[in-house]
């Protein structure tokens, strides 16, 4: 099988690709980004890389999409902070209108999952999970994008994933964790939104990838995470602990956009591939460190 990866120069979608590779398929890496030099397509048997847009007019994308046996489109404008006309102009292009192309590109019949945001939700409320069932309550043009998109796929079999806060090598540099573990590595104070007693339910990246792939051909929606909330205080312990460093903490208002507390019903999850991703923080958070030092050297 071929499968199409949008977004696989990303954090995700660079964990999905290896995946995928490992599992002996054949991937067609899609991003407007070359893939990092360490991680060319020459040095990887099974990947093809196109370095495109997919909202471009472009024969090869075509050509990708209507040969695939799997699409998983990752691609999309991340980040809950940016605020202002740009910001929102550039959300619905990635986001939605993006998201729309890649529909109108897959075939019908060909398994198709979307990455959506935990985000969509709002938060966790009163403790309680978030399960997929719930009513949306999107705060912020990040998350009210998402679900734009989400409203596009109705009518249409496919996957729409709501991955909680996923972490590991590579995580994205604008991601708590990777600002923290930078900050402890400088001697800088760990900047926290809110109170360190706010939690996440974090996912390894791997298991997420994994988990990804064991969803294929699901029709309808499920949450990627643990099931487990982590406080902040927690994430910020094991950032100490990997480093080796005494941190110290500046905290600062949250912005609006930002839930308390966020926590991922599984239920459904466990139901279609059978297990529920566990995450062992300090090791997870080494792993992160550890990846940094290196991307520090190829960079």
């Amino acid at each position: 099988m071929t499968a199409i990866v949008t977004g696989a120069a990303g954090f995700i979608g660079r964990a999905l690709t290896s995946a995928l590779l490992t599992a002996g398929e054949l991937v067609i890496g899609v991003d407007r980004r070359p893939p990092p030099a360490h991680e060319s397509p020459a040095g990887r048997p099974g990947l093809t890389w196109l370095t495109a847009d997919v909202l471009d007019d472009d024969d090869r994308l075509s050509a990708a999409f209507a040969a695939a046996g799997a699409v998983y489109h990752l691609a999309g404008r991340p980040g809950v902070r940016e605020r202002g006309p740009a910001a929102a102009r550039a959300r619905h292009r990635d986001n939605v209108l993006a998201g729309a192309r890649v529909l109108a590109l897959t075939p019908r019949a060909v398994p198709l999952l979307v990455a959506s945001s935990s985000s969509v939700y709002g938060g966790a409320t009163d403790g309680r999970p978030s399960a997929e069932t719930d009513p949306l309550r999107p705060a912020g043009g990040y998350a009210r994008s998402k679900a734009a998109f989400e409203l596009l796929c109705r009518g249409r079999q496919v996957t729409i994933v709501r991955p909680f806060t996923v972490a590991g090598e590579g995580q994205r540099p604008d991601m708590a964790l990777s600002l923290w573990l930078a900050a402890a590595r400088e001697g800088r104070p760990l900047r926290v939104l809110g109170s360190p007693e706010r939690t996440r339910d974090v996912t390894d990246v791997q298991q997420a990838a994994r988990a990804l792939i064991e969803l294929t051909g699901f029709d309808g929606t499920v949450n990627l995470g643990t099931g487990r909330g982590r406080s902040l205080r927690a994430m910020i312990g094991a950032v100490a602990e990997a480093t080796g460093t005494r941190v110290r903490l500046e905290i600062v208002p949250a912005p609006p956009a930002e839930p308390a507390d966020s926590l991922a019903d599984t239920r459904r999850l466990r139901s279609i591939i059978g297990w529920t991703p566990e995450t062992d923080l300090l090791e997870l958070v080494r792993r992160q460190h550890d990846a940094a030092l290196v991307g520090s050297d190829h960079g």
